[in-house]
């Protein structure tokens, strides 16, 4: 029977839920609106601790890698793979492949979790000020609001579409493009085992990898500023 136990401080740091709150908040002050269920609250918890583990994902992934091309570098003539020639697998500490997997699986997942809880708490911000919008419509509300800030809303749906063949169809392993030398290797993230790379649609680059990150990180704002104004022209 559990009847003690300790609650873990929670100071992460990233604060974009807290403009939105401030401004419901004045719109509340004002009798403009109703207060919130206490479960739209309960979201910008959810929201604020899924974008406090996102950066430290990120950090750790862009150190393995760092790491891992630093051993890359040391490889033999006979460890490479070209279009004609099979080489001998590179053996790497299991510790390292295996966190850049895991990471790799975390940080799609960490994203797509994010979106679709800053998915949810959208939909319950513009029903509760008068504006209902269905889960298709959030969607296209999403896109649209990105685009017209200038920003490329493509990540969104190679998020989607990495995110669920990862989690219901394979498990990512990993390669490395070592076609422009040292200091130019890339991370290739293969969805099944390649022989070759002529279809793009079987792997991911670790740059597309970050271009989600990116896109994600360059939309937070834009869907922050958007909420915050929802409020102020009631």
């Amino acid at each position: 029977m559990i009847d003690k136990w300790l609650h873990i401080e929670e100071l992460g740091g990233d604060l974009w839920v807290l403009p939105i709150w401030s401004s419901v908040n004045d719109a509340l002050q004002k009798g403009k609106i109703k207060n919130l269920p206490a479960e739209v609250y309960e979201l910008g918890v959810y929201i604020s601790t899924r974008l406090n583990i996102l950066p430290r994902i990120v950090k750790r992934i862009n150190a393995e890698v760092t790491e891992l091309f630093v051993v890359a570098e040391k490889h033999e003539e006979d460890n490479v793979f070209t279009k004609t020639e099979e080489g001998r697998a590179l053996r790497i500490n299991n510790d390292l492949k295996y966190n850049i997997i895991g990471d790799i699986d975390s940080l799609l997942f960490e994203i797509n979790s994010a979106c679709e809880l800053i998915k949810k708490l959208f939909e319950s911000l513009y029903s509760h000020a008068g504006k209902p919008l269905n889960e298709k419509k959030v969607g296209l509300k999403f896109k649209s609001i990105i685009e017209n800030a200038k920003q490329n809303p493509s990540w969104f749906s190679n998020l989607d579409q990495h995110r669920n063949f990862f989690i219901h169809n394979a498990t990512p392993y990993i390669a490395i493009d070592i076609s422009s030398g040292p200091g130019n290797y890339e991370l290739l993230i293969m969805k099944e085992n390649l022989k070759d790379f002529k279809n793009k649609e079987k792997f991911i680059t670790f740059f597309s990898l970050n271009e989600i990150v990116q896109g994600f990180l360059n939309s937070k704002p834009i869907i922050q500023d958007d909420l915050v104004n929802l409020f102020k022209a009631i």
